[in-house]
């Protein structure tokens, strides 16, 4: 049995240019997912910029890069939620999102990397739990970390 292929891939967090990288990566996330084009409302870029930077600033957020040979190879991100549990309990918690790595890069630890640092990141917020939604493609990804499915439920509202 060959080795697994390893390439030399620094994560990192992310430099205030490479917001639009980031961007590009989480509507190639989505478009692979299930079809969905962010692009077809022609406001979501703008949106998602506001949230991601609105965030970041209030120090309630952090971006992470994986680059290769000098080329953004993956992202991934983690907030603080501020729900009753945080507000009342004093249980702070956090959420994963847009984890996405490109193809070729896939099958060698950098998503499991790049979501180890949004957990470092939490652990670091005093964060007691970390959520996230995960695709099936991640879902052995977030296992191996320790992650479980949960008892939550959710209901989809008519527009």
């Amino acid at each position: 049995m060959s080795a697994p292929k390893t390439l030399p891939i620094d994560i990192r967090p992310f430099a205030e240019g490479e917001l639009s990288a980031i961007i590009e990566m989480r509507r190639a996330m989505t478009l692979e997912l299930d079809g969905s084009d962010l692009d077809a409302d022609g406001l979501w870029r703008e949106r998602f910029a506001e949230f991601v930077t609105g965030l970041i600033a209030r120090h309630d957020a952090a971006f992470f890069v994986a680059q290769h040979d000098g080329e953004l190879v993956g992202t991934g991100g983690v907030y603080v939620l501020r729900n009753h549990r945080s507000e009342i309990y004093g249980q702070p918690s956090a959420y994963v999102t847009s984890v996405y790595v490109a193809p070729a890069h896939r099958r060698l630890g950098v998503a499991k990397r790049i979501t180890q640092a949004a957990i470092e990141w939490a652990r670091g917020k005093g964060c007691v739990v970390v959520r996230l939604r995960a695709s099936k493609q991640g879902r052995m990804v977030y296992e191996s970390l320790g992650f479980t499915p949960t008892e939550e439920m959710e209901l989809h509202l008519d527009r």
